[in-house]
């Protein structure tokens, strides 16, 4: 347990670039109102920007995460028997649960851009379904968080630029989510805590289980 508490720090520099990402958009939520930050967001569009973001946003998808971690895991599995495995499924399980325990019964009425601000207001990349509610918080950045940090800790050794691009990366999903006009800003700073959240439990959890192999303490 105290190893895998130590071995936390392996990732800080992903955890640095988050919270700084984090800590920036909790300054922009107590300073402006959501529907000018949203459509602040909103007025700042291309055709390579709409190409990129319409696909780039589903590396948040669950079904995509959980493949590449089962990749991972088996590729992993003589090095470090299942411990890989478990500690990704166990930290995308937690991001899901927090995720959708909070957007369907904590705010299941809480309405997306499309339905607080209105169709005629926003500018929509074309052929994406935009949905209505069930806003906050954002599962897709949940999800991106969770996962990327994650390949954080499994490319830990790798060095601090690489945690960078990963933190990044994450952070380009909860973007994506707005660009999108799938999510506010408050849904995805939410969805950015609830990741790392779910990380850290799962590496705590992943640490006490008496695998021969274990990724978290090695």
């Amino acid at each position: 347990m105290i190893r895998s508490l130590r071995n936390i720090t392996r990732i800080k520099y992903f955890l640095i670039v988050s919270f700084i990402s984090i800590i920036l958009g909790l300054i922009f939520i107590l300073n402006w109102d959501k529907t000018s930050l949203h459509l602040a967001i909103n007025t700042f569009h291309s055709n390579s920007l709409d190409v990129f973001f319409k696909y780039w946003t589903y590396v948040g998808d669950g079904l995509l995460t959980a493949i590449a971690v089962l990749v991972i895991g088996i590729a992993t599995q003589s090095k470090y028997r299942w411990s890989t495995l478990f500690l990704g499924f166990t930290c995308l399980i937690i991001a899901g649960i927090f995720a959708q325990i909070i957007k369907q019964l904590v705010y299941p009425d809480a309405f997306r851009p499309l339905e607080f601000i209105g169709r005629d207001l926003l500018y929509l990349v074309p052929n994406v379904d935009v949905h209505s509610t069930n806003s906050f918080p954002s599962g897709h950045t949940t999800t991106a968080f969770a996962f990327f940090s994650f390949l954080a800790y499994y490319w830990s050794n790798r060095g601090a630029l690489l945690q960078i691009v990963l933190a990044c990366c994450a952070v380009l999903i909860g973007y994506s989510r707005m660009y999108l006009s799938q999510h506010f800003l408050e849904d995805v700073v939410m969805g950015a805590c609830l990741g790392i959240i779910s990380y850290l439990l799962a590496h705590l959890i992943t640490g006490v289980i008496p695998f021969k192999k274990n990724l978290v303490r090695d």
